[in-house]
């Protein structure tokens, strides 16, 4: 299935930027956040788009969410064009958690878990991509593992 998923991702992208003629963030992200939801339900988890981290004006563009509205990660996109390590920074700098969060620009997805980079793949690299998408839905903060483990 998630093979499936990643080359259907793959094909649309390809659709919107013939059809759209730009690559813009804006313009292809949606195929993304579709990819990332065919890896969370399974796990009965939701990408919730543009939605605010609680006590702060800052918005993700998704939210990877359970029905109990306990936020388990977080994406946000950038444009191919823009340099993606310091839009990461960025992102650190003022105040994005660290805990599980996935960047991508379409061509590069950066994984953090834990406060450290853990991958960092091609997105054209479909094992790598599944990879990182099955350790992005499928990370559990440690709190979380130590409740379990109790």
């Amino acid at each position: 299935m998630s093979q499936q998923a990643i080359k259907q991702y793959y094909r649309e992208v390809e659709n919107l930027k013939q059809f759209g003629g730009t690559s813009k963030e804006t313009s292809i992200r949606s195929p993304f956040a579709w990819l990332i939801n065919q890896y969370a339900q399974p796990k009965g988890l939701l990408l919730v788009q543009e939605l605010s981290l609680k006590n702060s004006g800052k918005r993700p563009d998704g939210t990877l969410r359970d029905s109990l509205t306990l936020d388990w990660g977080y994406w946000e996109s950038k444009d191919s064009g823009d340099d993606l390590d310091k839009e990461i920074q960025k992102k650190f700098a003022i105040g994005y958690p660290k805990d599980n969060i996935l960047f991508e620009d379409s061509e590069n997805a950066v994984l953090f878990q834990g406060g450290e980079e853990i991958r960092r793949v091609k997105i054209l690299d479909t094992a790598a991509l599944d990879w990182v998408l099955k350790n992005f839905v499928g990370y559990e903060r440690p709190e979380v593992s130590d409740f379990y483990g109790a």
